[in-house]
């Protein structure tokens, strides 16, 4: 057969050749992605993105592609946060919610933790809250000092963008000395939620927010060159101008935050 149409075996096997300006256009898509994403997306989420744009490229391509251009996502570090002694009385809860990610409904669960990142002069604390289910980052608050201020601002804020909460919403947190002070029990009840804590040396019952730590550091890179109020600034565009509003997230189908709370409100209401 193939003496008698004029091509070689191989030629005769193989599938159609895919056209120059083709792979010229899908590296420079790829490339562009990873660079507009400041390189935080690997394989997988420059697919996913790549799709909703309506090209297809496989993961190998891609891999290939990144691989060709000295191209890697950004790897991650690992974190090992002080925790200050309790000064006063504390008031410890139970661990209400086991499997975490089970929680399908907006604003039902909480987790909230503070995270300390070093800047130029010295070290800032980073409290944040995280609804479980949609990984919006709902509050969050900024401080040089590691008090309970710094917790119930962040969720301050968390209540007051989210007016609309079902009942029997919890708030969960580990047993930090912020977390379990009376007024911060106080306010987190006041607002009609129901309090949970990690059990003592568990780290993983506060595993949401502790994921989300890891991506921001990883992606966020180094805060050492800058001043407090820049790097103050840095953190802050990062957690409402990309994680929330465009960052692809793995758990909850290649959405951004923002996009899959909007999904799920309407399922819900």
């Amino acid at each position: 057969m193939c003496q008698i149409i004029g091509v070689s075996r191989s030629g005769y096997y193989c599938g159609p050749v895919q056209p120059k300006s083709e792979k010229i256009a899908e590296e420079a898509a790829v490339i562009h992605c990873f660079k507009e994403n400041q390189g935080n997306y690997g394989r997988i989420r420059i697919r996913k993105d790549l799709l909703k744009k309506g090209m297809a490229v496989s993961e190998y391509r891609i891999a290939r592609i990144l691989h060709t251009n000295g191209l890697a996502a950004k790897a991650g570090r690992d974190r090992a946060p002080s925790k200050p002694r309790a000064t006063q009385k504390q008031y410890l809860e139970e661990n209400l919610i086991w499997d975490k990610f089970s929680v399908k409904e907006p604003n039902f669960l909480w987790c909230s933790d503070i995270t300390e990142l070093r800047y130029r002069n010295g070290t800032l604390y980073l409290c944040g809250v995280i609804d479980v289910a949609t990984r919006r980052i709902v509050g969050w608050s900024i401080s040089r000092r590691q008090t309970q201020d710094l917790v119930q601002e962040a969720f301050r804020m968390a209540v007051g963008r989210n007016p609309d909460r079902p009942d029997g919403a919890v708030y969960h947190s580990d047993r930090g000395s912020q977390y379990t002070a009376k007024r911060t029990k106080e306010l987190v009840e006041a607002y009609g939620f129901r309090k949970s804590m990690s059990r003592p040396g568990t780290p993983s019952d506060n595993q949401p927010i502790e994921s989300f730590w890891h991506t921001l550091e990883t992606e966020l890179g180094s805060l050492t060159q800058y001043t407090y109020e820049d790097a103050s600034r840095k953190i802050v565009k990062y957690i409402e101008l990309y994680y929330n509003s465009s960052r692809l997230h793995s758990s909850i189908a290649y959405l951004a935050p923002n996009e899959f709370f909007t999904l799920l409100s309407v399922h819900h209401t």
